[in-house]
């Protein structure tokens, strides 16, 4: 019996829940986030459905630029993996962002996630990029010096902070990408702009870092710093943590030769994520 793919609708939304729910030891987050994707213009949603109609998988591509693509939230129930759904989505999801004129795909699995790896090295992807996704509580311990804590920056804090980021560490190992949550584009000046504007970006003797309010913590999206100076910059993010009242911070930082080593030494737990590309 042969599947076919469909847009999903909001009345699969309960059904995929149910298959769903246990999909990593926290849970899944798909169902949750479902409605949103619906309504957004630049999201494909779709599902695999048999006679009855009742969703079995679930894939999303969205535009993140007008040249790149992203593809999350692959899923299979259980009974009916090793059905070819997962690629079958793969590929409408690239002809889908081919007709918007996407020059690149991206996705990103966790590295100890080895079928999921697999399956992305089958469908013609290559491994372009290694990242930390870091996370701590807030701190108690001793806080920096006035002089030394992150301060909101402006318009010639951005212009400094880019220069010294795109010749940097951190640019070449990240491969000039900007981390938006669990999904990533190429990096622009305008980024900076608009974090300026939200109150988001901020500066010190350690470097520079956009940090934004995320529930009951801040999520830090760009870093720029350099080896001798991580260490500061990242008890200034604890200490801005507190500051804000927020009970925990998580970071996205690019592997480099020290960057990981920095946020383990400063109490940070990271776990290993794995960015992967495909030209179109």
């Amino acid at each position: 019996m042969s599947f076919v793919i469909r847009p999903a609708r909001a009345e699969d939304v309960a059904l995929i829940e149910t298959w769903t729910r246990d999909t990593f030891a926290w849970g899944d987050y798909v169902a949750e986030a479902m409605p949103d994707w619906l309504k957004d213009p630049e999201s494909l949603v779709v599902v695999c459905v048999y006679e009855d109609d009742v969703p079995v998988a679930l894939s999303r591509a969205q535009m993140l630029s007008p040249t790149e693509a992203w593809l999350s939230a692959a899923r299979v129930h259980p009974d009916h993996r090793r059905s070819g759904m997962g690629m079958a989505m793969n590929d409408l999801g690239i002809e889908w962002a081919k007709g918007r004129g996407a020059l690149v795909a991206r996705l990103a699995t966790e590295e100890e996630n080895e079928a999921a790896r697999s399956q992305v090295l089958k469908l013609g992807y290559r491994l372009t990029g290694r990242w930390g996704y870091a996370t701590a509580p807030r701190s108690s311990g001793r806080r920096l010096s006035s002089s030394d804590r992150l301060r909101p920056g402006g318009a010639v804090d951005a212009d400094a902070a880019w220069t010294f980021w795109s010749q940097s560490d951190l640019a070449h190992a990240a491969r000039d990408l900007i981390s938006l949550g669990w999904r990533w584009r190429k990096a622009t000046r305008h980024d900076l702009d608009l974090a300026v504007d939200a109150h988001d970006f901020y500066q010190s003797p350690g470097g520079w870092a956009i940090a934004e309010p995320n529930g009951e913590g801040i999520s830090v999206r760009w870093l720029a710093t350099s080896p001798g100076d991580a260490p500061l910059l990242i008890q200034g993010l604890r200490d801005l943590l507190r500051d804000a009242r927020k009970d925990r911070v998580e970071a996205m930082v690019p592997v480099t030769a020290w960057s990981i080593e920095a946020l383990q030494r400063e109490g940070f737990e990271v776990r290993p994520v794995q960015i992967f590309s495909r030209g179109l």
